[in-house]
């Protein structure tokens, strides 16, 4: 039997080395609540930092929406200042937008946006149909694969570092739906799926948006996982003003933002410690004030320090508490050996397996495998792209999961045309081209065009590669087309002519990437030229006209509608056998270039250089090249310079106006361009024609708006406006 003072030592050396070995074990758990809120919720972050440099641990994490995202990449095991490095450096403007990159769209899909340069997309599968949001979260997708990779295989979330749930709404019960189970990077997306916004997640018998509507600051999903203390993070968010003159898009906003509010307070009431971010001066869309919104995060949870720095361990404990996190971390795999994918058909199987093969028994390359799937994704053939870790007979892949999108094809792009180069006498038209993808075989494309107004159209092409995932092709097309030609005569409109063709014909040509594309073809048809009304300036003229066509195109700019940087060429040479007006064969060949260069991030020049020839051999007829109208020469009218050969410079300087940028893509930009150029043969008019031009361009839903003024010289002077392509 031991005497008494050992007794005595014993228990004294218990007492003493318990705080170092048991205390992380006895304490209360702490459970952490992330509310929903858009930019707002990377206060998070902010919070999360103080917590950590003070040795406040965490136990449970929920959240809710942009609250999921964050809490679930703390979850893993990623520290604070890693979830800042990656979620800052998102371009979040356009991750919003859901915007592909129009460098990785392939060819033909530049064209449409080139030619068509609206935001107006339907889907033509079973009727007319919008997409069931504007967005379909690939680029939040490739964010939330990036986190949940190494946790591919797991088979609840509380095997992860840090127990986690998420919420989201369940549309089909009307219900909060909380994941513990399952695919990591699917809960994370449903929760963040905006509703009209976001295309909603399906499964197959499920439909989920954002829980926010339900429970936006999660702390009873907190408390039932078995959370001792909660502390809730409450984003103290703008408040409507009762003078605040609001439309019904306004009204509807602030009615769920009431909604939302209310189970936030009811939940923040619940929570043992609430943190409140004091946020009401940001707009929860303003992405860019990520270091103020984090700092303001860091800010709320010092003040709440006297609550917080109780449940502090110390540095050992600290210490313990992270290596019990370290030890249910998992990595991504250092090699990847094959790859599968699944769901969409044998076809697209084959086509997606043979673009990634280059990654099958490689070190994983995640920014390069994304790159590739937004690259397939530029094909439109594909609503989404994801992936994820999968193990097979003790190998190591990634697995594809596609799915197409549920709307389309075919699709419907709308295209709206105004031509303002003379305000008093606008020419305007309406069309539309409709595209049906893998027609009578995969690769296989119809394009039918139509247009009504000053211009109308109906025409068609059917593209078909020569072999399966082949690069040669062949494109047959035919079609109808009548267009106002406006005559002017030292700047007065004194005549409107109108040219019909009915033509059909056959390129055959090579698809060299998605940045170009080469073809020579044949096309006959009847052209007729005639006069509306006004002065018979210009011989009528009725008969065939046959052409055979070169065309090299090269598009590499990184926008459609209104570039910063990058390069196109677009190059057509022609022998017309027949042409109406014409008593013998000629020659044609016009060339575009142009040139863009960033300065920074919002300011660009450009130089644009244009010019075409008929090499002398066309002196009667109809003349082959205009000059004239905005941006081309906009001091002049369009059609004002008539000519059978030209030359035209444009330099110019284009800013992006401050503060323009918004989520559904709305953007203004400052131009101002300097034109000079020269069409021979035009009699009474200038022999160099120049002018400056200077205005506004606005990126719309219905295309891009210019407005803006020139002066030119020979007393040419204008206003001017004009809706459709610009450059």
């Amino acid at each position: 039997m031991r005497s008494a003072p050992v007794r005595l030592f014993l228990v004294c050396f218990i007492f003493l080395v318990t705080p170092l070995f048991g205390a992380e074990r006895n304490r209360n758990t702490i459970g952490l609540a992330l509310e929903g809120g858009g930019a707002h919720g990377l206060a998070h972050i902010g919070v999360l930092k103080w917590m950590e440099e003070h040795r406040i641990p965490v136990d449970y994490v929920a959240g809710t929406s942009m609250g999921g995202l964050i809490g679930g990449a703390y979850a893993t095991g990623m520290r604070p200042q890693e979830i800042e490095q990656i979620l800052t450096q998102v371009n979040w403007p356009q991750t919003l937008r859901g915007e592909l990159p129009f460098k990785a769209l392939s060819f033909r899909r530049k064209e449409d946006l080139r030619e068509l340069p609206t935001s107006l997309e339907f889907g033509l599968k079973k009727g007319i149909r919008l997409p069931s949001g504007f967005n379909a979260g690939q680029e939040i997708g490739f964010i939330l694969d990036r986190i949940a990779l190494p946790y591919s295989s797991i088979q609840s979330f509380a095997e992860l570092p840090i127990p986690f749930r998420c919420v989201a709404v369940e549309l089909v019960s009307g219900q909060q739906e909380v994941f513990n189970q399952g695919s990591l990077a699917v809960a994370l997306r449903s929760t963040m799926s905006i509703p009209g916004y976001f295309t909603p997640v399906r499964t197959s018998d499920k439909i989920y948006v954002d829980g926010g509507l339900l429970n936006n600051l999660p702390v009873n999903v907190v408390r039932d996982m078995g959370a001792g203390i909660v502390i809730a993070i409450h984003l103290d968010q703008a408040r409507l003003d009762s003078k605040t003159s609001l439309s019904s898009l306004a009204v509807l906003s602030w009615s769920i933002e009431a909604v939302t509010s209310s189970n936030e307070r009811r939940s923040l009431e619940q929570a043992d410690i609430g943190i409140s971010v004091p946020l009401r001066d940001i707009s929860w869309e303003k992405y860019t004030a990520f270091e103020e919104i984090i700092r303001r995060g860091y800010q709320a949870a010092e003040k709440s320090a006297a609550q917080l720095l109780p449940l502090a361990l110390n540095e050992q404990e600290w210490a313990q508490h992270l290596a019990g996190q370290q030890e249910r971390s998992r990595l991504a795999p250092a090699k990847v050996d094959f790859i599968e994918v699944t769901g969409v058909g044998p076809h697209y199987q084959e086509l997606i397996g043979r673009e990634l093969q280059e990654f099958a028994g490689k070190p994983l390359d995640q920014a390069g495998l994304q790159e590739k799937l937004t690259e397939l994704r530029g094909t439109k053939r594909f609503h989404t792209l994801d992936y994820q870790v999968v193990t097979r007979n003790e190998s190591t892949g990634l697995r594809i999961i596609a799915r197409e999108p549920g709307y389309q094809p075919p699709i419907l792009n709308m295209v709206f045309n105004i031509d303002g180069s003379t305000y008093n006498n606008p020419q305007f038209s309406i069309g539309a081209r409709v595209t049906f993808m893998n027609a009578k075989r995969p690769g296989d494309e119809v394009r039918i065009d139509v247009a009504a107004g000053s211009r109308y159209l109906l025409a068609g092409e059917y593209y078909k590669p020569l072999a399966v995932g082949k690069r040669w092709f062949i494109a047959p097309r035919a079609g109808f087309d009548s267009a106002t030609f406006p005559i002017y005569l030292q700047a007065e409109h004194i005549a409107d002519y109108r040219i019909r063709q009915f033509f059909g014909g056959i390129d055959f040509g090579y698809a060299i990437n998605r940045f170009s594309e080469f073809r020579i073809g044949y096309e006959g048809g009847n052209l007729k030229f005639s006069r509306d009304v006004g002065s018979p300036t210009l011989p009528e003229l009725d008969g065939r006209r046959g052409l055979t066509r070169l065309r090299y195109a090269f598009i590499s700019l990184d926008d459609p509608i209104v570039p910063l940087g990058g390069q196109a060429v677009d190059f057509n040479a022609g022998w017309f056998d027949s042409n109406p007006g014409t008593l013998r064969p000629f020659p044609s060949s016009e060339l575009q270039y142009l040139h863009f260069t960033k300065l920074r991030d919002v300011n660009s020049v450009f130089l644009i250089a244009s010019g075409g020839s008929t090499f002398g051999k066309n002196d009667e007829g109809l003349p082959v090249f205009s000059l004239g109208g905005p941006l081309r020469l906009s001091a002049y009218a369009t059609n004002e310079l008539l000519t059978n050969q030209y030359f035209l410079f444009r330099a110019g300087y284009i800013r992006q106006i401050k503060g323009s940028d918004s989520l559904l893509g709305v953007r203004s930009y400052f131009f101002g361009a300097y034109e000079i150029g020269r069409a021979y043969g035009v009699v009474g008019q200038s022999r160099l024609p120049n002018d400056l031009a200077v205005g506004m361009i606005a990126k719309t839903f219905f295309g891009p708006f210019l407005i803006g003024g020139a002066y030119g010289d020979n007393g040419h002077r204008k206003i001017f406006f004009r809706l459709g392509r610009l450059f």
